[in-house]
């Protein structure tokens, strides 16, 4: 079963680092820019004041005064809820800007740390990874929410070797009974997880609540993870929340956030008309988002909640029931439009892994893959459901994202038509054609 990978957009050419540290609120103006790119909406409203970045929602990000580390380093302190006084519930990061850009380090930390504020704000699912105590993932006695792995190194592929290392190593979970004792906060504790440096000099490292665990970083790199062959840096960020005596998830603050994602499942996308991916009905581009693989609709919430791992809105995991990615399946029609179900394909976890190193290694254009399709998909309904497809078609948008992999030919015969062929447009839409009839 394929493990955690956060879905990495290709990001566009930074300008050139300044020479000198930044002064707190340029810092997190960088934070600001970096949140509004990873989820956008998130700050809107959001004001820079003193060290801090508010948000009118009730949570906050601050720069702390650093007490570690040299100039390039900057410690944060997340406030989910900043209307809990006098002692506002918080966890700590600290950040260094490698290669004296600062705006990596913001990046960075928004994809660990910040993701999991996010996660602990939204609770869906969509930023970080949900894991129970008593799963292979988790830690006894705590609720994790646990980030994807980042990669800071000078070579996309050893980050990748590294990261994925990382992950299969199950750190948090085999070393918890040397940390747990000292997890303090009834609320949020913070640990980050920091394996990196030059070949023969690596570095594994713990923090809880901010300061480096001894006894954590010690049995962490007794865990045997591999060297790279040159520099490199992975790390990750997870915060433990006590689970309730009678057990179930613990209590999540009273922030929460309200944002059009484009990821939640009960809404549909929304692209624009010249988008051409299925998003709305359109009346020159209609088609229809999927919301989940049709094994995973199957589930109760209480076994979705348990078994679904991973959801990034692109890859979804669900523990002994699939590894899923989302995908087009276009379907032309016979007045020339062309209507795409956005759909789920089941794939094999090798299948899945190549396909999330060549994300990360931009080696995806070109690259066809197999699948099943796991959909009932228009009139066709279940005489689809779980034909073979072959995938690709994926182009670089405008932005460095990745456009979704499509479904480009099928060995089963229906499917095979309903992709080669055209269809009436009544038959494919019905009484959801936007089209105005013509007179």
């Amino acid at each position: 079963m394929i493990h955690r990978m956060p879905w990495i957009r290709r990001r566009a050419r930074k300008d050139e680092p300044p020479a000198e540290r930044l002064s707190d609120l340029e810092f997190l103006a960088l934070v600001k820019a970096s949140l509004e790119e990873y989820a956008p909406g998130v700050t809107q409203g959001a004001e820079l004041k003193g060290n801090s970045l508010l948000s009118p929602a009730g949570w906050a990000v601050a720069v702390a005064p650093p007490h570690h580390g040299g100039g390039r380093h900057y410690d944060l302190v997340a406030l989910p809820d900043v209307s809990v006084q006098p002692d506002v519930p918080c966890f700590m990061d600290c950040v260094v800007a490698m290669a004296a850009n600062p705006r990596v380090a913001a990046d960075t930390w928004v994809e660990t740390a910040g993701a999991c504020l996010l996660e602990v704000l939204d609770g869906r699912g969509h930023f970080a990874q949900h894991t129970g105590p008593g799963q292979k993932r988790g830690v006894p006695g705590w609720h994790s929410i646990s980030s994807g792995v980042v990669g800071l190194g000078r070579d996309a592929a050893e980050n990748r070797r590294l990261q994925t290392a990382l992950l299969d190593a199950n750190v948090l979970h085999r070393i918890a009974d040397t940390f747990t004792a000292d997890l303090e906060s009834p609320f949020f504790n913070g640990v980050k997880v920091f394996y990196g440096g030059q070949p023969g000099a690596m570095e594994a490292e713990v923090r809880v609540n901010g300061e480096r665990h001894p006894a954590a970083s010690a049995a962490m790199a007794a865990l045997g993870l591999p060297e790279p062959t040159t520099f490199t840096a992975v790390r990750y960020y997870a915060l433990l929340l006590p689970v309730p005596a009678g057990g179930g998830r613990p209590s999540f603050p009273s922030t929460r956030l309200d944002l059009a994602d484009s990821r939640s499942h009960s809404q549909p996308h929304s692209h624009g008309a010249t988008c051409g991916c299925g998003g709305h009905l359109d009346p020159e581009h209609p088609g229809f988002d999927l919301p989940l693989p049709h094994l995973v609709a199957e589930l109760s919430e209480e076994e979705r909640a348990e078994r679904v791992t991973v959801d990034t809105g692109v890859i979804m995991v669900a523990e002994g029931v699939g590894n899923f990615l989302k995908v087009r399946l276009p379907v032309r029609l016979d007045d020339g439009r062309t209507v795409v179900h956005l759909a789920w394909a089941d794939l094999e976890a090798p299948v899945l892994e190549e396909f999330v190193g060549r994300v990360h290694s931009n080696a995806l254009a070109g690259h066809r893959f197999e699948g099943l399709l796991c959909n009932a998909v228009g009139p066709w309904g279940e005489e689809v459901l779980r034909a073979p497809v072959v995938l690709g078609g994926q182009r670089i948008e405008e932005d460095g994202s990745v456009r979704l992999s499509e479904v480009v030919e099928s060995g089963h015969p229906l499917l095979s038509r309903v992709l080669n062929e055209r269809w009436p447009a009544g038959f494919v839409l019905g009484g959801d054609d936007p089209r105005p009839p013509t007179s």
